[in-house]
């Protein structure tokens, strides 16, 4: 059976909660892709700030774009459910408050044609902000803060579809990203590129991150397994 969908080289999965004053800079950094066969899948992960009224009408006019809202299940089982609807031989990711330079998309498939048994890769990245805001509680212990340029970013993986179905996607856990990618090191080929276009911003009080710094302040308890 047929539905007419296309298959794209590129799927890039953009979370989304509450994000309507922010996304569009994340939005237009891919639509400007040096590479064009990309595909963009929306997860709306429970807004209550009416984004989708502002999606809905321009993913009716692209056939590249995908748009899934869902109740309010956090960022890794909202991932989970944008790589089960994409189509890419590649998947990668964006933050809805991050950016790509120009070449990203270009950058890494070059790297993955010319090494061809590497199966997924992560990256250094630009920091936006300011540099007392750049450390994170460590996932190995959460007693003690690091640098985001010591971590493994989200936003900077790009790997074969098959890393991420075969690994079952993202677990449910605080530095999900870090833990995918040790988990992705035991079973497949893995490297590191020398590069910084993604564009992470520090400067957003509804993300992830901060959010979570501030209910670590107010002595919540987060599930740092890995």
């Amino acid at each position: 059976m047929r539905t007419g969908n296309r298959k794209f080289e590129v799927s890039v999965i953009l979370t989304l909660f509450n994000s309507r004053r922010f996304y569009q800079h994340a939005l237009e950094s891919v639509l400007d892709q040096s590479f064009e066969d990309i595909e963009i899948i929306f997860v709306d992960d429970g807004s209550i700030d009416g984004i989708e009224t502002e999606l809905i009408p321009i993913i009716k006019n692209n056939e590249n774009f995908k748009y899934l809202s869902h109740s309010n299940r956090k960022q890794p089982l909202s991932l989970n459910s944008g790589i089960l609807i994409s189509s890419g031989k590649y998947i990668t990711f964006l933050d809805s408050d991050d950016e790509y330079k120009y070449e990203h998309i270009q950058e890494r498939l070059n790297f993955m044609n010319k090494n061809e048994s590497i199966d997924l890769i992560c990256s250094d990245a630009e920091f936006i902000g300011k540099e007392e805001d750049m450390f994170v509680p460590d996932a190995a212990d959460n007693n003690r803060m690091i640098h985001v340029k010591d971590c493994i970013m989200l936003g900077t993986l790009f790997g074969k579809r098959k890393v991420f179905l075969e690994l079952d996607g993202f677990k449910d856990i605080y530095s999900h990203d870090s833990e995918f990618f040790n988990r992705a090191e035991k079973k497949f080929n893995t490297a590191r590129l020398d590069s910084k276009s993604y564009v992470y911003f520090r400067n957003n009080p509804e993300s992830v991150i901060n959010k979570l710094k501030k209910d670590i302040s107010n002595n919540k308890k987060f599930d740092f397994k890995r």
